[in-house]
């Protein structure tokens, strides 16, 4: 079997996507913490952007935390993680990359942004977002995504959920709780042996994400 390295950061939300991945379709594999604030020679020599997650397959080199859950989906295809079907596969693109485009972006920016202005203009944006997830979840009789079995389109929102706590200590920031379907896929995804395996208390993301809140990251 071709040997699998895996390349990550405990607080980084992309790599725990990975983690996911890896721990749902159990691949053996060998795991790397890289401290970002001290990138290594030899970590920045195999990285194009010396940014985690990271997977080497072999001599190949896999980045970027979509297109590795894709590409363990493509080696490793048992269990399936994506539909067979081509438009219900299309659907399930669709929702990951409104996870990149939209729901992070928002979800990161309130606890990320300095500038105080600018986080109800946020807030409001993040709302919007988790009541379009709320009426995608009630498409679906299951509690995943994309119904009984889990999904990359699950493994791609869970981190962003599981950080919530450092938005609620620093931006006041609450998941609302008129929004069932997002409790009741958040509470099957926290039943996940995989999640079990690989959380991190509140706590842990409440000091992670203190330099950033005091903008003291880079100095």
């Amino acid at each position: 079997m071709t040997a699998v390295e895996f390349y990550y950061n405990d607080v980084c939300p992309f790599a725990y996507r990975v983690r996911l991945a890896l721990a749902e379709k159990s691949i053996p594999h060998q795991a790397r913490v890289i401290d970002l604030r001290n990138i290594p020679d030899w970590y920045a020599r195999i990285s194009p952007t010396g940014k985690v997650p990271l997977l080497k397959y072999g001599d190949d080199v896999v980045w970027e935390s979509t297109v590795i859950n894709e590409f363990l989906e493509d080696a490793f295809p048992d269990p399936p993680l994506l539909p067979r079907e081509p438009v219900a596969r299309a659907h399930a693109r669709i929702w990951i990359e409104y996870c990149n485009t939209t729901f992070q972006p928002n979800c990161c920016g309130l606890v990320f942004e300095l500038d105080a202005s600018r986080h109800a203009g946020i807030r409001s944006a993040l709302l919007d977002s988790l009541r379009t997830i709320e009426a995608a979840l009630s498409q679906t009789p299951g509690p995943y995504w994309l119904g009984d079995a889990i999904s990359l389109v699950d493994l791609t929102y869970y981190p962003f959920f599981e950080h919530m706590p450092a938005l609620t200590e620093y931006r006041g920031f609450r998941l609302p709780e008129d929004l069932p379907r997002v409790h009741r896929w958040l509470d099957a995804m926290q039943a996940r042996p995989s999640v079990q395996a690989n959380r991190r208390p509140p706590e842990f993301y409440i000091e992670a994400y203190k330099p950033y809140v005091e903008g003291r990251m880079g100095k």
